[in-house]
């Protein structure tokens, strides 16, 4: 998948009206999601990404912090202010870059992801509105 492709997605998914929106937002989500990887993963997953988003993962401290939804959703919108995009949305972001993840990663590696994953972001991952079909 290319960058432009990723970033369509997270724009027509996020409701976005601009690509530098998408990117925005998608720059504060894989940053925040990279966080809670281990290195291993975080290489993992940023081998099957397009350069700029590889680059975003392999540059996020891995701790593999445990944030909940919650707590998740509140670091995406601390990554987002000082940004064009709207903050208090961060939630609707966090959504429409995992849809595009969903579809840039093979099941498998997407699944090792998820088990990485604070059970209570799982759902971040669920009903996809992507389909794989038409990238």
């Amino acid at each position: 998948m290319q960058e432009s492709e990723f970033y369509g997605l997270v724009q027509e998914a996020g409701h976005l009206d601009t690509t530098d929106r998408a990117q925005a937002a998608t720059e504060a989500v894989m940053a925040t999601l990279a966080e809670t990887l281990t290195g291993g993963e975080a290489e993992n997953v940023a081998a099957q990404l397009p350069d700029e988003l590889a680059g975003i993962v392999e540059d996020a401290d891995h701790d593999a912090a445990g944030y909940d939804r919650e707590d998740f959703v509140e670091r995406v919108s601390e990554q987002l202010r000082g940004t064009d995009v709207e903050p208090d949305d961060a939630e609707q972001y966090a959504d429409a870059v995992t849809d595009a993840l969903a579809v840039a990663l093979t099941d498998g590696e997407l699944q090792d992801l998820k088990a990485q994953l604070d059970d209570d972001l799982g759902p971040l991952f669920e009903g996809v509105t992507v389909d794989r079909e038409n990238v």
